[in-house]
């Protein structure tokens, strides 16, 4: 592979965003500092650059691998995917791991032939808005704390992001008649259960009932795709719709980058969509 993210600082990424810098120099600096410091890029000098990276991304084993296993799940539904929607993804120009997520979104966009594909992260600069914007994707404008519905097929692509944004995915889209519709590549569930048994939230309660599987991080760029799963939810495995104690929702939660807290009052959020 070629070094495609030569100019950019390998960070390590917890939740939101990067939180060490590797260059010995910069690591006096916070990270909002680090970040506000990089420079912006010139998206017509970057657009050429990120494309070879896309080109490779789809040449490499753990892309195909991954496509592969999306979809012999696609094949379950017996429905074609059709919308992305990207969470968290991190500033994708200034760092060196969420520019090659930021390929892998791309990647799969095209693969799957996808016209919709939804991009949120409080981050984004304009320069990145505008980067997604030719590529083919959509800035969302308003945060909606993981409140997305899922009325057709839709992957949800959340790398390394607060638990609230994945549990709000399901909360939102908990019915037996959508849950199906919806496929989260996310951090691996059985893990992040582990410690939460005894907390009643929507993960906890689907854990039992979902598929995951793994996508083994094989990639050449270290650690890039490290612990993440394809999270599925057919219906066979789900409840059934009279299970009422089940299918009752519990409070969606508050993204929080250090702990949860529960939302007396929740709702659904129009989705707005910036012009392009």
């Amino acid at each position: 592979m070629s070094n495609s993210g030569e100019d950019f600082q390998v960070v390590t990424r917890k939740k939101w965003m990067a939180r060490k810098c590797l260059r010995r120099r910069d690591r006096h600096k916070s990270e909002s500092d680090y970040l506000n410091d990089c420079p912006d890029v010139n998206v017509e000098k970057f657009q050429p650059r990120m494309e070879t990276l896309c080109a490779e991304m789809c040449q490499s084993d753990y892309f195909l691998v991954a496509m592969e296993t999306l979809q012999q799940q696609l094949d379950m539904l017996k429905s074609p995917l059709e919308r992305i929607v990207c969470l968290g993804l991190g500033p994708f120009s200034r760092t060196h791991h969420a520019l090659h997520q930021a390929a892998f979104i791309v990647a799969l966009q095209r693969y799957h032939k996808i016209n919709e594909a939804l991009y949120f992260d409080p981050v984004f600069r304009d320069s990145e808005k505008e980067l997604i914007r030719v590529f083919d994707g959509r800035v969302m404008s308003e945060d909606c704390g993981g409140k997305h519905e899922a009325p057709v097929p839709t992957l949800y692509y959340l790398p390394h992001c607060p638990y609230a944004l994945m549990h709000n995915i399901l909360w939102c889209n908990w019915q037996r008649e959508t849950l199906p519709n919806v496929f989260l590549i996310s951090n691996s569930f059985e893990m992040l259960t582990m410690t939460r048994r005894k907390q009643e939230d929507h993960i906890t309660r689907i854990v039992k009932h979902c598929m995951e599987m793994p996508l083994e991080d094989d990639y050449e760029q270290h650690n890039v795709f490290n612990d993440l799963s394809l999270h599925t939810f057919p219906r066979k495995s789900l409840p059934p719709n009279d299970d009422v104690a089940f299918w009752t929702r519990s409070a969606a939660l508050k993204v929080n980058e250090d702990e949860l807290i529960t939302e007396a009052e929740t709702s659904l959020s129009t989705l707005k969509l910036e012009s392009q």
